[in-house]
């Protein structure tokens, strides 16, 4: 009996090792399936969620450079589309007001970017969702540690003019975002010229730092907040890192184009003509319950060809 004993005690200790040992490696083989099948639900779940864009993603927004001579530019992101839509509009261009007709510039400089957009979008009948207002310096800041645009000037600017910036060899010219306003505005162009080089230069630096944008243009708004004039919400920059991601995935098209119209020397007038609203709501979706409206202008021809209606994007150099 007290030999049989110890034999008893290990045989048990032995059959149970031999039963539990086959469950244990099965629960053990069990949790590192689970973990491993787990990983690539985690790993979509760590980024920015997989999703189709909708309407939340299409965005027009009017852009007002604060320097001592505003400038201004409607920015379309269409995300649906996979497409950036870039329009100059000159700052002497001729607005519908409920007074009569306004300068683009005089409108802004009286009663802010919100009143200027308003105008903007009820005169070329066309939907303005948001503005944004910032100063050369501020832009600068949004761009942060982005590389300056690269922008081949060759069909902007004359041989002379080239000539006389040390271009003529080589016309490829990198332009700090923060210096781009005052840079054209040294340059004493006419209105469409000044118009079509400005398009050119944003077209180049949203192309080229296209994959970078989705997350330092946020990021740079939100750091300078401080220092804009805009009604973009927080929830607004959230959509746009969106938006911008799908632009970059999709390799977006981006591309600059002029409102046709027609400018006066001696008024310095910038009227839109008959073509100008077909234009304008080509490109930009039209205001909801709008009807054309005639353009603020005394002539009924359509814009003159020679200045500054070439709607064709200029080509830039990346």
């Amino acid at each position: 009996m007290r030999r049989s004993g110890p034999r008893a005690f290990w045989l048990s200790f032995f059959l149970t090792l031999a039963i539990l040992m086959p469950l244990l490696g099965a629960f053990v083989f069990y949790s590192a399936w689970q973990e491993r099948a787990s990983e690539p639900a985690a790993r979509s779940q760590s980024g920015v969620p997989v999703q189709r864009p909708t309407s939340a993603n299409d965005l027009t927004v009017l852009v007002a450079v604060a320097a001592e001579e505003p400038a201004f530019l409607l920015v379309r992101l269409n995300a649906i589309d996979a497409a950036v839509t870039l329009c100059p509009v000159p700052a002497e261009s001729v607005l519908l007001g409920p007074g009569g007709t306004v300068l683009l510039a005089d409108s802004y400089a009286s009663a802010g970017p919100a009143r200027a957009a308003q105008l903007l979008g009820g005169t070329l009948n066309i939907t303005i969702d948001r503005y944004l207002a910032v100063t050369p310096g501020s832009l600068g800041q949004v761009w942060g540690d982005l590389e300056d645009p690269r922008v081949n000037l060759t069909g902007l600017l004359e041989q002379s003019e080239l000539e006389s910036l040390g271009l003529s060899e080589s016309p490829v010219l990198s332009l700090a975002p923060e210096e781009a306003t005052a840079f054209i505005a040294t340059l004493d162009l006419p209105v469409a010229r000044v118009a079509r080089l400005r398009g050119a230069v944003w077209q180049a630096a949203l192309r080229q730092q296209l994959e970078e944008l989705p997350t330092a243009l946020p990021a740079g708004l939100r750091a300078v907040s401080g220092s804009l004039l805009t009604d973009l919400s927080a929830a607004d920059l959230y959509d746009l890192a969106d938006t911008l991601t799908w632009l970059a995935k999709e390799n977006a098209e981006v591309t600059a184009e002029t409102v046709p119209g027609r400018y006066d020397k001696e008024s310095r007038r910038y009227d839109f003509a008959q073509d100008s609203i077909a234009f304008a709501t080509r490109l930009f979706p039209a205001a909801e319950g709008a009807e054309a409206s005639p353009a603020p202008s005394a002539s009924t021809a359509v814009s003159d060809p020679l200045e500054p209606e070439e709607t064709v994007s200029p080509t830039t150099q990346p």
